[in-house]
């Protein structure tokens, strides 16, 4: 039995090393030209996207189905040049365990891409509380869903997300899941940040971080105690689907 159990010991510090040396590869090796080719592929979109928008306007006077966009090309912190496709979105509600939940936290829910089918899938007696930094987007949401007596659309900045939920009374966070790019953060903002996130989850709760880049893996690895990882390539740009657990 002390055989098996050594045995076992040696092989899963075998599979984390390895696990260990292909992050390190793809951070050092792979990760910049993947990012280099993704800025590439989105300053030729955002210019396609100006001409798509411009010809729209011309002929009907309005943003119509271009208003992610037109939040896109106005604010650097919106990361994505479209919204999430239905690929990444099931891949990252799989990660979720919504049919007992009682509270969802969001962080940058956009136009709510995610938020609705949370909804959708959520018990009835259950709370969504969605923090948007962009005022857009905080307007759509509002004004779309205005009728979900479940959700909570709060405009703010997630990095604040202690002090926000603070005074809704909700318990213990089940799931929260994020769609901001946390490269857009500090370091020191991104280590305050799942701190917190951590403290808002309940025991046995799950984050849930879909992003382009590997760099959360080691700070997410520091926080929870599992972390999982998921790649979505259909989707613009391709997505890794992160989930800590507490």
């Amino acid at each position: 039995m002390n055989a098996q159990r050594k045995h076992s010991s040696q092989r899963r510090k075998s599979d984390s090393d390895l696990l260990d040396k292909i992050e390190h590869f793809i951070e050092n090796h792979i990760e910049d030209k993947i990012k280099k080719g993704l800025d590439d592929v989105e300053d030729f979109l955002k210019r396609e996207f100006r001409e798509l928008r411009d010809k729209a306007r011309g002929k009907n006077g309005d943003e119509g189905p271009f208003s992610y966009i037109e939040q896109f090309l106005r604010d650097k912190k919106v990361a994505s040049v479209a919204p999430s496709t239905k690929f990444l979105v099931n891949k990252v509600l799989k990660r979720m365990d919504l049919r007992s939940a009682q509270t969802v936290i969001e962080y940058g829910p956009a136009e709510g891409v995610i938020t609705r089918p949370i909804l959708e899938r959520l018990p009835s007696d259950g709370r969504v509380v969605a923090i948007e930094l962009n005022p857009g987007f905080v307007a759509t949401l509002r004004q779309q869903l205005a009728s979900e007596p479940r959700l909570t659309v709060v405009e703010g900045s997630v990095t604040e997300v202690d002090k926000i939920v603070a005074p809704l009374g909700v318990p213990p966070a089940d799931v929260i899941v994020s769609g901001i790019p946390f490269s857009f953060l500090s370091p020191l903002e991104r280590h305050h940040l799942l701190h917190k996130t951590v403290d808002l989850l309940r025991p046995g709760g799950r984050f849930i971080a879909y992003q382009v880049t590997t760099h959360l893996v080691p700070l997410m690895k520091y926080h929870f105690q599992d972390v999982d990882v998921d790649f979505e390539v259909r989707n613009l740009p391709p997505h890794f689907v992160f989930t800590g657990y507490k």
